[in-house]
């Protein structure tokens, strides 16, 4: 344990140290046509489950880097940090996976033919749900496998005045089902992500996935969203709340809806309290509550706790977490925090 205790100290100094040089410097520009951005996040969690015991982690950690030319074409590369450290010692990883390392690898193509839409093409998350990760150890959340779809390749489409003025934002993908590696597969996959400004504070969105599964033999997978996420005028308090229909998911074989409601306080300029209840319909329900709060303009420390409930033979889960993070880069920009109101 001391010697994992290492990493967290030493990516901490690392960060804190670089941060304070490289934050909101603004992009690096190489001459008149090209900019360079980077970020990188580094989450050093610290969990203990009465199911499967304590340990820490890097989830969520990563590294992106995207080089623009004259704002119409981008390049992004982003790398999951966890993948370079064996268990998540000071070790560098011996069988270190590119494919594993590289989460991201896509360019993106705007103002297609002067048109207000954008093409996105390789290695990318796929639009899908509203993407809410307010609690502090969000990777936990029991439904995050139904409200994401990544690290695949695939071809998304996004207009920004959306279908027939009815939405504010329409995206389309075809996308592999098969996820994690380096090669393109069968593109067995589609969706549809809507959205819509209801007004100044509350933001619907509409979502239709359909996986074929064929890397694991299964039957075609149908998911379908429906979310409202809501503000107060000053942004202090933020509510949402996201049900979720579908059928075949393999994590959830004999459940065929889940929702999530939860709410987010702003009780100070630096700390935030959150709940947020998930159920799984004859799977699993959980309550869940954290606070964050922002100890330097780059460091951040967060706590929750959550209790689990299975529905099967399986002893009630009582999970504590604790995450240190770390922010660096020229944008100001997270990868972990692109919900709500738009996604940078």
């Amino acid at each position: 344990m001391k010697k994992k205790l290492l990493l967290p100290v030493l990516l901490s100094t690392l960060a804190v140290n670089y941060a304070a040089s490289a934050n909101d410097t603004g992009p690096i520009f190489l001459g008149e046509d090209f900019a360079i951005e980077y970020d990188a996040e580094v989450n050093t969690n610290l969990v203990d489950s009465s199911e499967n015991g304590n340990g820490i982690n890097l989830e969520g950690s990563y590294v992106s880097m995207s080089v623009e030319w004259r704002q119409k074409v981008r390049l992004v590369l982003t790398g999951k940090l966890e993948e370079i450290f064996q268990n998540n010692d000071v070790e560098v990883n011996e069988d270190f996976d590119i494919a594993e390392f590289i989460s991201e690898a896509y360019i993106e193509i705007r103002e297609v033919a002067g048109t207000p839409m954008a093409i996105i093409v390789g290695k990318q998350p796929i639009p899908f749900g509203q993407n809410v990760q307010a609690m502090p150890m969000f990777e936990s959340n029991p439904m995050v496998g139904l409200q994401e779809i990544n690290e695949v390749y695939g071809v998304t489409l996004d207009l920004t005045e959306g279908l027939l003025g009815l939405f504010d934002q329409l995206e389309i993908s075809a996308f592999e089902t098969e996820a994690g590696d380096m090669e393109i597969g069968k593109i067995d996959g589609m969706s549809v992500r809507m959205s819509k400004m209801l007004t100044d504070q509350w933001l619907l969105t509409a979502s239709h996935a359909r996986l074929g599964n064929d890397h694991i033999n299964g039957e075609e997978e149908k998911r379908t969203s429906i979310g409202l996420i809501g503000q107060t005028e000053d942004g202090s308090l933020i509510g949402w709340a996201e049900g979720v229909l579908f059928s075949n998911n393999p994590e959830y074989p004999n459940s065929r809806f889940a929702i999530t409601v939860g709410g987010q306080y702003q009780i100070s300029e630096s700390t935030a309290v959150v709940v947020e209840y998930n159920y799984i319909k004859d799977e699993l329900q959980e309550i869940g509550t954290g606070v964050k709060t922002e100890l330097t303009r780059n460091l951040s420390v967060g706590a929750d706790v959550r209790y689990r409930n299975y529905v099967d033979q399986r002893e009630s889960d009582l999970i504590f977490g604790v995450t240190f993070t770390y922010k660096l880069g020229n944008t100001g920009y997270s990868e972990n925090e692109n919900y709500l109101f738009g996604t940078e």
